[in-house]
């Protein structure tokens, strides 16, 4: 990677990351990843399969992509996972961060609760010891809330309590629904179009407040804009590594070697499919293939980010000396999670961004090249 690049990745992979790196890493990978109760990892757990289960204890972190995951034992850190299915049962002495299809929360989290996804669901045993944030279309609190709750959906039902603030930014035809047993420390705040039914015995200790329409655009807003992207970029990246893990190092390597030349390839190539899709373009029998031609350019770009965000990965693992052969699953979530934030810098992201898919798109014709 270009040397000019590296202390500022150290410095913002030390401060958003060094929960990683507390302790040393498993990596666990196959159709079914189960951990059993008598079982304890002293650090962190990287984990991708079709299936976890997590019925023992982790001393550190557990950052997780399957199609179900459930967590019936004990997490000392945080938990990180994206799943159509994702199950907390036990205890999480950190903060849990979801991305799927539904999350369903019976047990402790220690910390904050994010979830973006279609349904969650915090059951009436569960506790969540600071915050929730959540963009799901569908949010049931039944459980305790020690916090502050931050939504955006199409509906929350409330029939627990919530320790601080209640906000819900909701949909067009949103609800928000306070059964009699649920209460509410602070204040409760909606938007206007939200239609509210507030059942007899509801306690709410502080003021009910209307955010109008143009109130709505927050930095919550921007927060949960990020946290997809992140995580979208986090899923493609996944479909990449497990298939193409030899591919990608290989363009890793390229890239390390001359990193000048795969930048100034991406960039010819950036400015070079454009130009020959709009020629295409004047002729009748070359329109589909200029629409082709201009999708692919613009796969090719995002997947060209990915790529050069788990090259980042790789040499901040590398610089801390973290870094494990066998897997790119660390270098991705690491590398992903650092370029993104830094694509989201004002007025210097988009520069940021465009030179991340140069890197990786040109890091593809270097490696053609080298092979030639």
């Amino acid at each position: 990677m270009l040397k000019n690049t590296k202390l500022p990745l150290i410095i913002i992979g030390l401060l958003l990351l060094a929960p990683i790196y507390v302790s040393a890493a498993d990596i666990k990978s196959g159709n079914n990843v189960y951990l059993p109760p008598q079982e304890t990892i002293d650090g962190n757990l990287y984990a991708a399969s079709n299936n976890i289960t997590i019925d023992g204890e982790i001393k550190g972190d557990l950052i997780a992509a399957a199609q179900t995951i459930t967590v019936n034992g004990r997490l000392d850190g945080d938990l990180i996972a994206a799943a159509q299915t994702i199950t907390v049962n036990g205890e999480i002495n950190g903060s849990v961060r979801l991305a799927g299809n539904s999350a369903q929360i019976n047990g402790t989290v220690a910390r904050n609760l994010n979830f973006i996804g279609n349904a969650l669901n915090v059951e009436k045993n569960a506790k969540i010891g600071w915050d929730l944030m959540s963009g799901a279309n569908s949010i049931n609190i039944a459980g305790l809330i020690s916090g502050n709750v931050y939504g955006k959906g199409d509906n929350i039902i409330l029939s627990g309590n919530v320790g601080k603030n209640l906000e819900f930014i909701g949909g067009k035809n949103a609800g928000l629904s306070l059964s009699p047993e649920s209460s509410i420390g602070g204040n409760l705040s909606y938007s206007e179009n939200i239609k509210t039914l507030k059942k007899d015995g509801a306690q709410i200790s502080g003021q009910i407040k209307l955010i109008k329409n143009k109130e709505r655009e927050t930095n919550k807003n921007y927060f949960f804009s990020l946290i997809y992207k992140i995580l979208a970029a986090i899923i493609v990246g996944l479909i990449i590594i497990f298939p193409g893990r030899k591919i990608v190092e290989a363009l890793y390597g390229a890239t390390r070697k001359n990193p000048g030349a795969s930048l100034g390839w991406g960039l010819l190539a950036l400015l070079a499919i454009p130009a020959l899709s709009l020629i295409l373009i004047f002729t009748v029998i070359g329109i589909p293939l200029a629409l082709l031609s201009i999708l692919g350019w613009l796969l090719a770009l995002y997947l060209g980010k990915v790529t050069s965000a788990i090259f980042i990965g790789k040499e901040v693992q590398k610089l801390l000396k973290k870094y494990k052969e066998k897997s790119l699953l660390a270098p991705l979530l690491i590398g992903v999670t650092i370029s993104w934030l830094l694509f989201s810098i004002p007025f210097i992201g988009w520069l940021i961004s465009l030179g991340a898919s140069c890197l990786g798109l040109g890091s593809l014709i270097v490696y053609l090249k080298i092979r030639k």
